[in-house]
């Protein structure tokens, strides 16, 4: 492992931190068909991304407790009809959260938006850095930073 600079060590995680703002701010405030999507897109990314999941795995992901998760599910399915929940035909104990058609259009809506937000901060860099950027965030993503933590 490479050694971390004194300074690095302040300055890194203020930057993932103000990284991450710049990419969830408007969150809050996303709206689709009049529907006030807000936090909810990233259960909609998330299962959107996976094409399937089940509710432990949401629950991990968002790090969540499953009856938080549970309320914003039944919400998503029975108010919005934005998901469907359905039973694994493995094991009928696990419920699969899938998108809707709804639940798809706002998927696919909010990808189009990430994407023209990353392309307006990608286009400012060279090749070399946004192939060195995206090799960053895979390894990074690899990681359960919750773990690495505790």
């Amino acid at each position: 492992m490479k050694k971390i600079k004194e300074e690095d060590k302040i300055e890194i995680p203020q930057l993932f931190v103000l990284f991450s703002m710049a990419l969830t701010r408007d969150v809050v405030d996303y709206e689709y068909d009049g529907l006030n999507i807000g936090r909810n897109i990233f259960t909609i990314n998330y299962i959107g991304y996976r094409k399937e999941c089940t509710m432990g795995e949401l629950c991990n992901y968002l790090n969540i407790q499953p009856s938080t998760a549970t309320r914003q599910i039944d919400k998503l399915v029975d108010k919005w009809k934005v998901l469907n929940r359905n039973f694994s035909d493995k094991d009928r104990r696990n419920v699969l959260l899938t998108l809707s058609t709804k639940g798809l259009k706002i998927y696919k809506h909010h990808i189009e938006l990430q994407q023209k937000f990353i392309h307006s901060l990608f286009v400012r860099f060279s090749p070399n850095e946004v192939n060195t950027l995206v090799n960053i965030m895979k390894e990074i993503t690899k990681y359960d930073l919750k773990a690495l933590v505790d």
